[in-house]
């Protein structure tokens, strides 16, 4: 895994992206957006510290469902990452949890 560091508003990953990334905040917060049909944004979801994303992009080789900023409320967003490959490779044991969790 890697760590990487966002500041408010920084994006760190887009909808409608390639998904290639696993997310783990490791600090801080983050906030989901998803836009709708017709361009109307609406914040679908709170992250903090232990909360996961990007998982159903690598999962069903789909898009990204939404775009993930981080929001600073607790000072810099922390994030511990990995690529597709090694997500495969070794997050592949728990590919059946991140699944149930996905239907949910």
């Amino acid at each position: 895994m890697q760590e990487e560091a966002y500041e408010e508003g920084d994006v760190i990953c887009r909808q409608g992206d390639v998904g290639s990334s696993f997310f783990i905040i490791k600090q801080g917060t983050a906030t989901c957006i998803q836009a709708d049909p017709h361009g109307n944004q609406q914040e679908v979801a709170q992250l903090t510290t232990g909360d996961y994303f990007g998982e159903n992009a690598l999962l069903a080789s789909k898009p990204r469902q939404g775009t993930v900023k981080a929001t600073g409320k607790n000072g810099t967003l922390k994030l511990l990452y990995v690529e597709r490959t090694t997500f495969n490779r070794i997050l592949g044991s728990i590919e059946d949890i991140l699944r149930r969790n996905q239907s949910y």
